[in-house]
């Protein structure tokens, strides 16, 4: 009975002398805190920075529409007056004359001095213009130059007004000179009087800049007959 008692007297004294840190948790070392630091930063296998199959991904999802940039439409067009066939004619009537020496060559210079007051009027009222869908020859009046419908086409009837896509040939006559005097076209657009629309011929006095007319037919796809 005495050693039992002596025996867990020691036992009990044995306890009270284990310090509490005894059953504590072992810190972690520095190796391992580095190594669960790096774990954390790295993340889950296919989070979203580091999914190596994250194209595939892509395919099957929606993505994003990118807008395709509108191709911009090209601006109406006004071609600029030209007097310069009026000032040709003028200089040739005047010449003839003051410098004839007969009646008949005063006659004829009178008549090219009448004809380019024609074309010099024609030239300050008619413009020829360009829009998106046709080429129109309109009525420019006032200080503004407000534009206005021409009418009737005096010569073959119809709008003064052709589209493109009717066009089959343009050309400027004479064929490569500085100062061309006519402009000519041929369209579909207008029927003829026997009910036929293979091809209407359109003549206009070059009192517009011919250079710029060339490079709006062009632009706007008119077709030509090539030589």
């Amino acid at each position: 009975m005495v050693s039992l008692r002596l025996l867990l007297s020691s036992s009990l004294a044995l306890l009270q002398a284990t310090p509490s840190s005894a059953f504590a948790t072992a810190p972690l070392s520095s190796s391992r805190v580095g190594s669960v630091e790096r774990r954390q930063e790295v993340g889950p296998l296919f989070a979203e920075d580091n999914n190596p199959f994250g194209f595939v991904q892509g395919l099957f999802s929606g993505g994003t529409t990118v807008a395709q940039p509108k191709t911009p439409a090209i601006p109406d067009c006004v071609v600029d007056s030209d007097y310069t066939l009026a000032a040709v004619f003028a200089s040739i009537g005047l010449s003839s004359v003051f410098l004839g020496h007969d009646i008949f060559t005063s006659v004829f210079g009178g008549l090219f001095v009448l004809l380019a007051t024609l074309l010099a009027v024609q030239a300050s009222r008619i413009r020829f213009v360009f829009d998106g869908e046709a080429f129109e020859l309109k009525n420019a009046s006032g200080d503004n130059e407000q534009l206005s419908d021409s009418g009737e086409n005096i010569v073959v009837g119809g709008a003064n007004r052709w589209k493109y896509d009717s066009f089959v040939n343009y050309e400027f006559f004479p064929k490569g000179s500085p100062v061309p005097i006519l402009v000519y076209f041929k369209e579909t657009q207008t029927v003829k009087e026997d009910g036929s629309n293979d091809g209407q011929i359109h003549f206009f006095p070059a009192i517009a800049n011919c250079k710029q007319l060339e490079e709006q037919f062009a632009l706007r796809g008119c077709a030509k007959i090539r030589d």
